[in-house]
């Protein structure tokens, strides 16, 4: 992604889904850690403030960086945000969940599986949200091949 300093306004359906993802962040975070490692006392607030600092800049990032010029998605950059939970656990002496050997390849350092493979991991109104914006993200791309003459 290209770094234009200033980060343009995000259009309503980006908007939402960043609104919807960050709402979730906090509940995703402490459900994940309770299922994962019950009774473990780690600093909850500090995760959580800077998993949503992470999150905020990244997806904001994305999101305002042409559907074309696009090179990650936002369910990937969710997933690089578990390192401040999964770093917390792992000082805390937490060990690894079993994965699968998939799991274990396409995502080697979520050694907790705290990464959502899908938007209704962090909750139905992220799924709703990324369901929509990944259909209007479609539809402009193809709108722009059409446009193009490369699709008919």
């Amino acid at each position: 992604m290209e770094n234009q300093g200033e980060i343009s306004e995000l259009n309503p359906y980006s908007q939402t889904l960043l609104d919807a993802v960050l709402e979730a962040i906090p509940s995703w975070l402490a459900l994940k850690s309770e299922t994962v490692a019950p009774g473990i006392e780690i600093d909850t607030p500090s995760i959580v403030n800077s998993t949503l600092e992470f999150v905020r800049a990244n997806m904001t990032e994305l999101l305002s960086t042409d559907v074309d010029e696009q090179r990650a998605n936002p369910l990937h950059l969710l997933r690089q945000s578990t390192r401040f939970i999964t770093s917390a656990l792992r000082d805390a002496g937490v060990p690894p969940v079993k994965r699968d050997e998939f799991d274990q390849q396409s995502m080697p350092d979520d050694i907790y599986a705290f990464g959502p493979l899908t938007w209704r991991d962090l909750s139905e109104e992220a799924h709703d949200a990324g369901i929509t914006w990944g259909a209007w993200k479609a539809a402009t791309v193809l709108t722009r091949r059409r446009a193009e003459g490369k699709l008919s």
